[in-house]
């Protein structure tokens, strides 16, 4: 019988009875683990070896030494393949904002019940940007409450289309149902609205089009 083989999940916490809550909690499911547990980035960058690959960095952004918000470019650069899920107290928004731009792929709060967190890992390997009700809420509002100038980012008509929909939450092929279009076809948009809003990710993209008013 094949063994399915565990997504790696790396959690940065400084406080620790928290960070083993977390690992033990992300262990005892049946298709993650976490054998990668830090109080701060600096502790996991000295560890890091070309050996260690996790595929989700669980991250908490009031650390000792580097901020987690400094710290998601270094994690991106040195993991480029992981996805970063802040798990915070903040919820301020340009805290938020900052994140997300930074290249984190989620934001989570603590307050957040356990299984939301693990649904939230989930989603996030799915191609999904799992947000805590309130900041999604909180972003939104703030986004509908003004009217910002409209950028000079030249997006394609198609590519106005594909960036609504995840802003909606959907993921590439639901997209390319939606469209009727191919994967691939939509991949290819999404790399573009990427490349041409600076951005490395969905929540990225979501957040920066928002400030741009062009969603």
């Amino acid at each position: 019988m094949t063994t399915r083989t565990r997504k790696q999940v790396c959690v940065i916490e400084d406080h620790q009875d928290y960070r083993r809550a977390l690992q033990l909690a992300i262990d005892h499911s049946d298709h993650l683990s976490c054998k990668l547990t830090f109080s701060s980035i600096e502790a996991f960058l000295e560890a890091a070896t070309p050996a260690i690959k996790p595929d989700v960095i669980l991250l908490d952004l009031g650390l000792p030494g580097m901020h987690g918000v400094a710290g998601i470019p270094e994690l991106r650069k040195r993991f480029p393949d992981a996805k970063i899920l802040v798990l915070t107290v903040y919820d301020h928004k340009p805290v938020v904002l900052e994140a997300l731009a930074a290249g984190a792929s989620g934001y989570l709060l603590k307050a957040d019940h356990i299984d939301t967190i693990l649904r939230g890992i989930d989603e996030m390997l799915d191609g999904g940007a799992p947000l805590n009700s309130h900041i999604a809420r909180m972003i939104l509002t703030t986004f509908n409450a003004v009217t910002p100038a409209r950028a000079e980012i030249d997006l394609t008509e198609r590519e106005r289309e594909t960036l609504a929909l995840l802003a909606k939450g959907l993921i590439k092929k639901q997209i390319a149902d939606e469209l009727g279009v191919s994967y691939h076809t939509v991949d290819t948009h999404v790399r573009n609205i990427y490349g041409k809003l600076r951005v490395h990710n969905l929540s990225g993209a979501v957040a920066k089009a928002m400030q741009l008013g062009l969603i």
